[in-house]
């Protein structure tokens, strides 16, 4: 089992994909799992290995597909209550650590939509780790976004809330509604992503911008915020407003210049 364990991670690394290697690293009374025990996981659902079956190996589930979303890696700590319902009813303390292999940049895609799905096959080409996060689990479905590492069909606000984001991150926000528009990005404005854009008209955003004032988000923080996201380069079509809005994200994460190439290099002749 652990030749198993390894090799499916040296696959993973091999194929650029991030996952998450959970090993048990003590217990104290009863566990349904033993140190040294590992598994892994990927693509948040994947996963090869055991850490002791039932609920136990569910939450640790639960808690990989939350670092590999993140991509961070953690220690966590697991109290066995006699009285669970779990398959394997045991008391005690299970601890282990969830290290997380990253692959590349990230991108958090808010919003599964026509512009959210553009984002994703631009996300791809350009080597990004793809987060998807869509309160439809209709949108929210590995048929749509194959390719994409992490998919998440549940409370947009509350999935981002969790998460320790760092610089490394891009999010990009265009959910299906204005709410949820507001809600996460109430949710991440105070973040260390490197990116955060929202799409939206100018009185929607200057609605949405009031609303985090009011719930004490500072000026600093909102300032941050590339609303609406995207370059001026685009017309109403899907495509091209993921292209601009690609576009700003690169300009960002590169420290680049919205000029032409030729202004820049400057070549005279």
């Amino acid at each position: 089992m652990e030749k198993e364990v390894i090799d499916s991670l040296a696959a993973c690394l091999r194929s650029d994909i991030p996952a998450a290697l959970v090993t048990i690293t003590g217990t104290n009374g009863s566990s349904a799992g033993k140190t040294g025990d590992m598994m892994v996981v990927w693509s948040g659902s994947e996963s090869r290995g055991t850490v002791g079956g039932g609920d136990l190996e569910f939450r640790a589930m639960s808690e990989a597909k939350k670092c590999l979303a993140a991509g961070v890696s953690r220690e966590v700590s697991f109290a066995l209550d006699e009285k669970s319902e779990s398959e394997i009813s045991c008391g005690g303390l299970t601890r282990m650590f969830i290290r997380v292999f990253n692959a590349g940049p990230r991108l958090i895609i808010v919003g599964g939509g026509h512009v959210g799905l553009e984002l994703y096959h631009l996300g791809l080409h350009q080597g990004f780790s793809i987060t998807v996060i869509d309160d439809r689990k209709e949108i929210a479905d590995p048929d749509r976004f194959p390719e994409a590492d992490i998919l998440f069909s549940e409370d947009i606000a509350k999935t981002l809330a969790g998460y320790p984001i760092t610089k490394e991150y891009c999010i990009t926000i265009a959910t299906r509604a204005h709410e949820t528009d507001g809600q996460a990005l109430e949710a991440v404005v105070g973040s260390d992503a490197g990116y955060v854009g929202m799409i939206g008209s100018s009185s929607k955003i200057k609605e949405v911008f009031k609303y985090l004032v009011e719930q004490g988000v500072s000026r600093a923080a909102i300032d941050r915020v590339y609303a609406p996201m995207g370059l001026n380069i685009a017309t109403v079509k899907p495509k091209e407003i993921a292209l601009s809005i690609f576009s700003e994200i690169l300009l960002v994460k590169n420290s680049g210049s919205a000029e032409h190439m030729r202004a820049v290099k400057n070549i005279s002749y």
